[in-house]
């Protein structure tokens, strides 16, 4: 008797590691409250190894996303997933890589070590208020070494680049070169610093809360010489430059 109930109790468990093991991800993600800003297209496989052809996360799509979780984390009650998005050749496409883990009963918590992500700048600049309209290309990207967050920033360690840095000006585009940039945390704040040298001489600190409702932005700047004379025309928008010939601005 004992070995018959054996057998039973093993069988129901074998049955649920299958049925656990091969759920297709499309009727879990089906039944499952999404943030409202965040939508979710032609999902295929399954919850452990699956793929979306779309994610959308406020108004930013992302191509064929991936994701391949790691089941010995559940066992200390975190969630490690690998993760790759996106075309990484497509100057046009946001795309990103690496491992991600968090809470398995709370989202508060994200730790993440040699992540990197690329997204067009006209994307970003979409979501940001300019004094005057900006037309620029390139791409930034982002690179992390470590992050811990857990509702503030506790750890951060990056670098963020502007690469081929365009801006479109009246007689064609206007090349700016390059922009590198250290990516830390102070105070469970996010910051950005940029520094010098570069063809805007620009040198600037950007601070963002954990939730990035708050977000600060000053700096100076003082344009090559030999960039285009409109740029230098667009430059006053910002204020008139002090006696080194740098414009100072806080947004």
């Amino acid at each position: 008797m004992k070995a018959k109930i054996g057998w039973i109790i093993g069988g129901i468990l074998v049955f649920l590691f299958f049925l656990i093991a091969y759920i297709p991800a499309s009727q879990v993600t089906t039944r499952v409250s999404l943030p409202e800003n965040v939508s979710l297209y032609g999902v295929s496989g399954t919850v452990w190894e699956g793929k979306a052809e779309q994610v959308i996360v406020d108004g930013l799509p992302v191509n064929n996303v991936r994701w391949d979780v790691h089941p010995l984390w559940l066992l200390i009650g975190d969630l490690h997933v690998s993760l790759k998005g996106g075309n990484i050749r497509s100057a046009d496409a946001i795309s990103f890589s690496g491992p991600l883990t968090t809470g398995l009963f709370s989202t508060d918590r994200i730790s993440v070590s040699n992540f990197s992500a690329y997204v067009p700048v006209d994307r970003v600049l979409a979501q940001v208020s300019l004094p005057l309209p900006v037309n620029a290309s390139g791409r930034f990207k982002l690179t992390i070494q470590t992050l811990d967050y857990d509702g503030q920033c506790n750890e951060l360690n990056g670098q963020g680049s502007w690469l081929n840095a365009a801006v479109a000006g009246t007689q064609g585009p206007i090349d700016f070169g390059s922009y590198d940039a250290a990516l830390t945390c102070t105070d469970g704040k996010f910051i950005v610093n940029v520094e010098e040298p570069n063809k805007l001489g620009l040198s600037m600190q950007a601070q963002a809360d954990a939730q990035f409702n708050d977000i600060s932005v000053q700096g100076r700047f003082k344009p090559d010489a030999d960039l285009p004379k409109e740029v230098h025309q667009a430059a006053r928008f910002f204020g008139q430059p002090n006696s080194n010939g740098y414009t100072q601005f806080k947004l």
